[in-house]
């Protein structure tokens, strides 16, 4: 991008715009995921709806496509495009909360830090990101899996509405009785459709809460995830047990191990009982599970810094038969120990199992579970090893899987993506994107072409 095109479209955006002889350019396109190596052509912060407007139209001009930026934390790179006008909406964290109607508006470059921080305050929360620094946009147009999905369904699943800015430039708002099936894409459809600048969300009262932390020996579990699994069947909505295979030498003497955060919304005694089936599985080496705030429960991890090595994938399970938990408990246990490396275990469950199947572009309500290996290194030279890791642990899974959840898929294929969907929702999408997106502009993400 030349000095003299940065110039004449620094005249019609207000917000900084920072071309590549910029000092700020390398730190701006900074991945969260140093596997990820990328150049876009400009970087704009837009800070309203005419500049995101103004963005979209220059890159059309010039044949760009436009990769969005919200919380930055895509494992895929999607939010740093190379060679794409890169919008970066982290101007936009504007939150209001409407106590009366339950309901929150959220900028589109939010985290869940600023949610959370607002909503708690008016005793209310929606389902969102269990790492509070986690974008708000990328998480709720895919899906969105947290502490409260059993009571309350995924992120998406609680959106009321969006406004957002279309490949033609138009400032549109979906809603389910305003141009619904775009709407309709929008819920699971990921960045397909347009630059998303406001989330409206329903809220619910969640204020006192029971949970915490259980850490299990490496040893034990595969007793634990058995009970986990067995577990599923009659899980109350009130409790998300999530079991990660993860370093824990922060918390126990034992350098690995099976630590499963715990989200019960009631009192501890109600919690006790739920819990009684995990906790007797296997003697656990730590358990903190109280009374907390959900506000402490969804500050119950470490942030992941940018700039380490991340290769993440996984697939949607109906169903954990004991020899899939022994064989991914072994694959945890002979991955190199010097690694953050991690496999996590999310339940679908409650109201998110519910939901009308074809309500949204979530294409897995008949799924019992999520499992993900997530590779995190930082010495390049284990790149082989790790990526090796994660696909094997991936590989183990197929057989029992009929697709993946985008927001934790590294790869980027067409394969991946009309996997994540099955044949009929992916068309269906593909119908959407012809009309919202005909030339493709937005295909810096998990993309659906408008064609085959």
């Amino acid at each position: 991008m030349n000095e003299a095109a940065v110039a004449e479209f620094t005249a019609v955006h207000r917000g900084p715009v920072i071309g590549p002889a910029d000092v700020r350019f390398d730190r701006a396109r900074r991945s969260f995921n140093a596997l990820v190596e990328a150049r876009p052509e400009l970087i704009v912060r837009p800070i309203d709806d005419a500049d995101v407007a103004a963005a979209i139209g220059f890159a059309r001009a010039r044949g760009l496509g436009v990769s969005v930026r919200g919380g930055g934390h895509s494992v895929a790179g999607h939010s740093v495009g190379h060679g794409s006008l890169m919008i970066d909406l982290r101007l936009l964290r504007e939150v209001t909360v409407e106590e009366d109607a339950q309901r929150v508006l959220v900028g589109g470059g939010a985290c869940w830090n600023d949610v959370d921080a607002v909503t708690q305050g008016a005793e209310l929360a929606l389902p969102g990101g269990t790492y509070g620094d986690t974008g708000v946009g990328g998480l709720t147009l895919t899906g969105g899996i947290g502490h409260l999905t059993g009571a309350y369904g995924l992120t998406l699943d609680n959106l009321v509405s969006a406004r957002l800015v279309t490949a033609a430039g138009e400032v549109i708002r979906a809603a389910a009785d305003r141009e619904p099936e775009l709407f309709w894409a929008l819920r699971g459809g990921g960045g397909n459709f347009g630059v998303v600048t406001e989330f409206e969300f329903a809220l619910h009262p969640v204020l006192l809460m029971t949970g915490g932390i259980v850490i299990h020996s490496l040893r034990d579990a595969p007793a634990a995830l058995r009970a986990f699994r067995d577990m599923r069947a009659e899980l109350p909505d009130a409790l998300t047990l999530m079991p990660q295979l993860l370093p824990t030498a922060d918390y126990v003497e034992e350098p690995r191990g099976l630590l499963t955060s715990v989200a019960y919304i009631g009192p501890p005694a109600e919690a006790a009982a739920a819990l009684a089936p995990f906790r007797s599985a296997a003697r656990p080496l730590f358990d903190n599970v109280g009374v907390n705030y959900y506000s402490q429960l969804q500050s119950l991890f470490p942030y992941l810094p940018f700039g380490l090595r991340n290769y993440w994938t996984g697939r949607f399970v109906e169903t954990m038969p004991d020899d899939l938990i022994d064989g991914l408990v072994e694959d945890f246990a002979h991955n190199n120990p010097g690694v953050y490396s991690a496999m996590l275990f999310e339940p679908l469950h409650g109201a998110a199992a519910r939901a009308e199947a074809t309500g949204t572009a979530f294409a897995f309500r008949h799924a019992r579970f999520n499992i993900s290996p997530m590779a995190i290194w930082a010495d390049p030279a284990l790149d082989e090893e790790q990526v090796t890791w994660a696909q094997t642990v991936r590989d183990r899974l197929r057989p029992l899987s009929t697709g993946g959840y985008l927001n934790y898929a590294t790869d980027d294929t067409a394969e991946t993506t009309e996997d994540a969907y099955g044949a009929q929702t992916f068309a269906r999408l593909q119908a959407a994107k012809r009309t919202w997106d005909p030339g493709n502009l937005f295909r810096h993400n998990h993309n659906i072409p408008p064609t085959a």
